[in-house]
């Protein structure tokens, strides 16, 4: 008998433990990168959300304004499409430049049904733990005859 509730305290412990677990950081800024490529793709807001800061911002261009949205505004419309698989696109990142506290990276996503891409320009920081976060998710949504290849050279 002692046994048996010995046995039933252990395993009401362990599933305590693993519901309560925190996720794993996601370690260096690459990693956050890959797995907010993946988010996007498998409209994973869970894992977004481990990856944004907790003021973290999205900007994007609609016309001839930018619209701003919290991370909360995004992660609850992904919530709505959880489940959904991006369908028919490519996605593909750089890192721009990186130092020990700030990163910046470009998402490129691309539909191969359309001509219209998705420039996203990440900008990820250390936060208080030493973590990598996104702070601000730059989006920009234009067609290939709209993109712009011009080039200023100033010297001075």
């Amino acid at each position: 008998m002692k046994l048996k509730v010995l046995a039933i305290l252990i395993l009401g412990m362990t599933i305590a433990n693993t519901s309560l677990a925190k996720e794993k950081p996601i370690g260096t800024y690459q990693n956050v990168v890959d797995a907010f490529m993946h988010s996007y793709l498998n409209n994973d807001y869970k894992k977004l959300k481990t990856l944004l800061s907790e003021d973290a911002m999205f900007s994007f261009n609609r016309d001839v304004r930018v619209v701003k949205h919290s991370a909360s505004a995004v992660l609850a419309e992904m919530k709505k499409n959880q489940g959904i698989k991006q369908q028919n696109c490519n996605i593909n990142a750089k890192i721009i430049t990186a130092t020990d506290a700030l990163v910046m990276a470009q998402v490129d996503v691309s539909y191969t049904s359309v001509n219209d891409q998705q420039k996203n320009y990440l900008v990820l920081e250390r936060d208080k733990d030493g973590e990598w976060k996104i702070t601000n998710v730059y989006k920009f949504y234009s067609s290939e005859k709209e993109n712009i290849k011009e080039k200023s050279n100033v010297v001075v």
